[in-house]
């Protein structure tokens, strides 16, 4: 993990201004497809587990959270509250969100 301060900082402040939260529908389904293709899904036992390290904006917890029990999302930046953001207007679900600043 990256324990530089400003360089935490500035991934926070790139996913407030950048926090992909238009991302829906059709191309959202396209591109998680298309990043998690390689993914064993079919492997995992029922409800199982999973964390999200890194998670930035949360986009990809609206396609893994469909697939598992609990998420745990994972950032040392301010990119949770964006993450929190999207996925509260997005769906009601049981993640459970930490970080190193919290």
């Amino acid at each position: 993990m990256n324990h530089d301060p400003a360089t935490v900082a500035s991934f926070g402040e790139e996913w407030n201004a950048f926090d992909q939260s238009k991302l829906a529908g059709e191309e959202f389904r396209q591109r998680f497809e298309d990043y998690f293709c390689i993914f064993p899904w079919s492997a995992l036992p029922g409800k199982p587990i999973g964390f999200d390290l890194g998670c930035g904006t949360g986009r990809w917890a609206k396609g893994v959270i469909e697939r598992v029990g609990h998420l745990y999302l994972i950032d040392p930046s301010g990119a949770l509250d964006v993450a929190r953001r999207n996925l509260d207007q997005s769906m009601d679900l049981p993640i459970i969100a930490t970080s190193d600043n919290s």
